[in-house]
């Protein structure tokens, strides 16, 4: 069964020798960034993944050190073995409980990690050459109380930006101190049982994810199997073209049903632990995911054929508890859905918005779909869309979002008699390689990286659109281009050769069409011109 544990407690029992590293783990193999990217995701609440360990009374050969930090010999009795988590709790030991008389340089890593106070980004730095700045706050103080206050002493006087530094400081320490992750037990085996569990983990590369997890190490004959059924589930999600959807949304939409907090870092707990959440679970599953069909069914009609048309999972979660509650809704309230969807999407709302921003807002769509009030306020409607994307990714929500308007102009397939393409379809089939390029080259490197140099195009043709567009004959491409989002005027471009051109033409035909779409949807305009584009979204595996 998992448990959940603070992260200065789990650090604690490896530094008393209680959690240890077996000789059969690899070293230590972790570069610089990916210690600070751990540190970054921490900080931010992010989820880090689960601990694996093996609890055994049998003496097992096991390191000494951890990272550059001497730990407690084994204690009498049962002692837990890493099998899974030996990179991530090595980084977190190393810099979090680095000891002045610590080697500060191993295993090519520089230990003594600092929290920038007063930068926005790259906040987690090596410590610079010339020695740390009075911002530059030591990772190592974090879980110490008195570390920590004699770091903070170091601190200037406080006048108005150190008062803010001391406060960075101590929402830094929080963010470390309250920080929870599951750690999973198993107990009874032998050393080859246990060997054998490290190696297929590290051999395939692919972790259990949690519920699968949870539902491995409490599955009672006769229970409600959750990942088993979670697993069922994704092959209906396959054949509506959300085979890619990412099943921690699922996992949310039962919490949503349960009634319980879909942000929650204990949930694994509640469904093992009370029974009165537990017994409710095969009923919940049932309806959370009959609300899912129902909203399904509500984007495919706006378009969204695809998870990889979607620009947040979180849409899907909260749509989804709206038609369990209400599967049939009037059509002033699908109106005001849709408008909903397109706001969030051009706005890149769910990019932005706070765990109890979204709580909120989920709150007040079951509110919509219980007829208790008629308008929604915690999404203002009124958001300014963001501007039309710089550069292609499709992780990018605004790309999405954009890439819905260019499926809503019906592309026809490039090749004559086949008639109009599926972008859904392609995007579930092909992923990225869905979207072809228009040109490879196209002379000016802002042309390459726009949106504008991407498109669908059938699943077997090779190459790029401009070297088969040469070949089409006028008539067909009058008809073709428009669908793709080019002026019919840029046919000349596409004869004389003119790539560059080709595609600036298309790029202010599609920020103009794009515009005329969102004021369809009710969506305020962004300013004109293009903006940064930002990988926020996680609908998709």
């Amino acid at each position: 069964m998992p448990e959940i544990i603070f992260l200065g407690r789990l650090l604690e029992q490896v530094a008393a020798g209680k959690i240890r590293i077996p000789k059969f783990q690899r070293p230590f193999v972790w570069k610089q960034q990916d210690v600070h990217g751990l540190l970054d995701s921490v900080y931010k609440g992010f989820p880090i993944g689960s601990i694996l360990v093996w609890e055994t009374g049998m003496d097992i050969e096991s390191a000494s050190r951890v990272g550059p930090v001497e730990i407690e010999p084994p204690p009498s009795g049962n002692v837990m073995y890493l099998l899974d988590g030996q990179q991530r709790i090595s980084a977190l030991v190393g810099t979090l409980l680095l000891q002045d008389d610590s080697q500060p340089i191993l295993n090519g890593v520089d230990w003594r990690v600092y929290f920038d106070l007063e930068s926005s980004d790259s906040r987690f730095l090596r410590v610079p050459s010339s020695g740390p700045l009075p911002q530059h706050f030591p990772l190592s103080s974090l879980l110490d109380t008195f570390r920590f206050l004699t770091a903070a002493g170091k601190i200037p006087d406080p006048v108005t930006k150190n008062q803010h530094w001391l406060e960075v400081a101590d929402h830094l320490a929080n963010s470390f101190r309250d920080y929870q992750l599951p750690i999973i037990r198993i107990r009874g085996a032998d050393t080859d049982d246990a060997v054998t569990v490290f190696a297929r983990l590290n051999r395939t590369g692919r972790k259990m994810s949690l519920d699968q997890m949870v539902s491995v190490l409490t599955y009672r004959k006769g229970d409600f199997h959750l990942a088993e059924n979670i697993d069922r589930f994704e092959d209906e999600l396959l054949s509506r073209g959300f085979g890619n959807f990412n099943r921690i949304f699922l996992v949310r939409s039962v919490l949503a049903a349960l009634d319980l907090d879909i942000y929650a870092k204990d949930w694994a707990g509640d469904l093992v632990v009370r029974p009165n959440v537990r017994s409710r679970l095969p009923g919940s599953f049932k309806s959370a995911t009959k609300g899912i069909t129902g909203a399904l069914q509500f984007l495919n009609g706006l378009g969204v054929t695809s998870d990889r048309l979607l620009p947040y999972g979180l849409q899907l979660v909260l749509l989804g508890e709206f038609y369990r509650l209400c599967p049939d809704p009037k059509d002033k309230v699908v109106s005001l859905l849709e408008r909903w969807f397109w706001v969030t999407s051009f706005s890149g709302w769910f990019g932005t918005a706070s765990t109890s921003r979204v709580t909120q807002a989920l709150h007040e769509i079951r509110k919509i779909a219980r007829n208790e009030i008629t308008s929604l306020n915690v999404v203002d409607l009124n958001e300014q869309a963001l501007q039309f994307p710089n550069h292609f990714d499709g992780k990018s929500a605004r790309v999405r979002a954009f890439l819905l308007y260019l499926s809503s102009l019906e592309p026809f397939s490039i090749k004559d008699g086949r008639g109009k393409l599926n972008p859904g379809q392609l995007l579930s089939n092909l992923g990225p390689k869905a979207m072809k390029y228009v040109c490879y080259n196209p002379a000016v490197e802002e042309f390459s990286s726009t949106p504008a140099n991407r498109l669908f195009l059938d699943d077997d043709v090779l190459g790029n659109a401009f070297d088969h567009f040469r070949n089409l004959k006028d008539e067909y491409l009058r008809e073709l281009l428009p669908s793709h989002g080019f002026p019919v005027n840029a046919l000349q471009k596409l004869r004389d050769d003119d790539k560059r051109e080709f595609i600036h033409m298309r790029e202010k035909n599609l920020i103009l069409g794009e515009r005329e779409f969102m004021e369809e949807k009710h969506v305020k305009l962004p300013e004109v011109g293009t903006g940064e584009t930002i990988a926020d979204s996680d609908a998709s595996d």
